[in-house]
C-alpha cells in the first residue's frame, strides 16, 4: 500500500475539485501556502487532456539545508549591534530562498549586504530575501551578506547563541552562532 503526505492528498482533492463539471477550461489552482511544509506550486488545468506542469524552477523535492561556519563577532566596543555569519548548502532540492532570520536575546535581525551607493561608494544595506540553489553555497561573509544583529546583549568571544535561520520551503532551520573574532575556516573547506 503506497503512503501519501498530507501535501500530496491536498493536491489530489484541489484536482478533483478543478476536474469537476462545475469548474471552467484552462482554470488555475493555486495552493493557498498555508501548509508550511508543501512545496507552494502552481498546476493548471486544462481540459484538453495535457497534464498539469510545475512552476518552472521549482521541484518536488523538500530542501533539506547543511548550516555550517555558524559565527558572530563580539560586540564592538559596548555597542549592542553586532555581524552573524554562515554558509549554507542544499543537500536535497534545487532551491529555496532566506526569508528572516532569529537570534536568541536579540531585538531584530536584518538580512544586510554590501553595495554601491551613488558616486561609487560601497554602502549596508538591508537585503531582501535571498536565494540559495543547488549550483552552489549561500555563503554570508564579513565584506558581503551577513546578518545584522540589533539589541543583542553583549557576547565575547568564547559564547555560543542560538538561533534560526527561516527558509520559504525548509521552514526554521536552528543554529548555533559561535563568538569569534575570526571566521571557523574558509569557504572552500565547506
Amino acid at each position: 500500500m503506497r503512503a501519501y503526505t498530507l501535501p500530496a492528498l491536498t493536491g489530489l482533492a484541489v484536482l478533483a475539485v478543478a476536474c469537476s463539471p462545475a469548474s471552467s477550461p484552462d482554470e488555475t489552482v493555486q495552493q493557498d501556502g498555508m501548509d508550511h511544509g508543501s512545496n507552494h506550486s502552481v498546476m493548471t488545468h486544462n481540459m484538453s487532456g495535457d497534464e498539469a506542469a510545475p512552476v518552472p524552477g521549482a521541484d518536488d523535492v523538500d530542501p533539506v539545508l547543511d548550516v555550517r561556519a555558524v559565527w558572530m563577532r563580539p560586540h564592538p566596543g559596548g555597542r549592542d549591534i553586532t555581524a552573524a555569519y554562515f554558509t549554507a548548502r542544499l543537500s536535497e532540492g534545487q532551491r529555496d530562498t532566506l526569508v528572516a532570520a532569529r537570534i536568541e536575546g536579540a531585538d531584530r535581525v536584518e538580512l544586510h549586504g554590501h553595495l554601491m551607493g551613488e558616486g561609487g561608494v560601497m554602502q549596508m544595506r538591508a537585503l531582501g530575501p535571498q536565494e540559495i540553489t543547488a549550483a552552489g553555497p549561500m555563503v554570508f561573509t564579513p565584506g558581503g551578506r551577513h546578518l545584522m544583529v540589533y539589541g543583542l546583549p553583549t557576547v565575547v568571544e568564547g559564547d555560543e547563541v542560538e538561533g534560526v535561520l527561516v527558509f520559504e520551503r525548509a521552514g526554521e532551520v536552528p543554529v548555533r552562532f559561535s563568538v569569534r573574532s575570526m571566521p571557523p575556516g574558509q569557504v572552500t573547506e565547506y
